[in-house]
């Protein structure tokens, strides 16, 4: 029996529209599950947006205020970004009483550690529940009081540092004080902070207590910081206001006691005043944490 032979042009594989067809569908799934993950919801009164990365343990940014709503920073795909925003700063993002600083403002409350606990006991675990790791680490960061509360937060994440409300009444104490033996016996057990890294932009670093604060905080015990970011406009302190004037100085005063800590930190001016470039200013501040 004869066989002639097939003499027909043989078809490279990778050149055949079905499998072509079906290497494209794959292709397209792939860039569709790591693309990031968005979702929102409302959480004790706070706005939360997220874009979750499909990177195993990618850091994960929480960017305060109302700002983040619609804020248009970028981080890396292999990023993840949640934006928590807040109203009522002088109640929600003060960490204790204090007298307003300018004539039509509203008095400071005390609001800060209630939502630190709502950050930690229902925002994170929402944001970060379909994570099948732990995120590398945690970057917490905020504009003006927002940043004041990102740099307090940062050294109050011990338990032992937790605050009860004072309800602003007449004579509470401009801020809470260690007890003369805490603060004489530091505390070397480890810390497992929940925010690794702080960005305190353009922050309220003339706000009433802080250095103090913040001194009893770094020698009292380890805070758990890996790194530290904060920001002034070159403009910021140039206001006949006594409480603000200061605030220049102030800054670089807690650059330097949190670098002393042991802390990878870093003070940057920018131009401008306080109002000037924010998106900018944050941008730079996440630039430098997440590098």
């Amino acid at each position: 029996m004869n066989s002639t032979p097939d003499t027909r042009p043989i078809t490279d594989a990778t050149t055949h529209p079905l499998i072509n067809a079906i290497a494209q569908s794959a292709i397209d799934m792939a860039t569709q599950s790591a693309k990031p993950k968005a979702r929102k919801t409302t959480i004790s009164g706070f706005s939360v947006h997220t874009r979750m990365s499909s990177v195993a343990d990618a850091p994960v940014v929480y960017l305060l205020g109302n700002v983040a709503d619609n804020s248009s920073v970028q981080v890396p795909e292999s990023v993840s970004l949640v934006t928590v925003g807040v109203d009522l700063w002088e109640q929600n993002f003060s960490p204790w009483c204090a007298p307003r600083v300018f004539a039509k403002g509203p008095n400071f409350g005390d609001g800060a550690q209630k939502t630190l606990d709502t950050l930690i006991d229902q925002i994170i675990p929402w944001t970060e529940s379909e994570l099948t790791e732990p995120p590398k680490y945690r970057v917490l960061v905020g504009y003006s009081l927002a940043g004041l509360f990102s740099l307090w937060a940062g050294v109050s994440q011990s338990s032992t540092s937790k605050q009860a409300a004072c309800g602003c009444h007449p004579g509470a104490p401009a801020a809470p004080q260690l007890s003369a033996t805490a603060a004489s016996q530091p505390d070397d057990t480890p810390i497992i902070a929940t925010f690794q890294r702080i960005g305190a932009v353009s922050g309220s670093f003339w706000f009433p207590g802080l250095l103090n604060y913040v001194d009893q905080q770094l020698s009292a015990r380890a805070v758990g910081l890996t790194h530290s970011y904060l920001s002034l406009g070159d403009r910021e302190a140039r206001t006949p206001n006594p409480q603000i004037m200061h605030v220049r100085e102030n800054a670089e005063l807690l650059a330097n006691k949190l670098e002393n800590a042991g802390i990878t930190s870093t003070f940057e001016l920018n131009r401008g005043n306080h109002f000037q470039n924010v998106e900018g200013r944050m941008q730079k501040a996440l630039d430098w944490l997440l590098k």
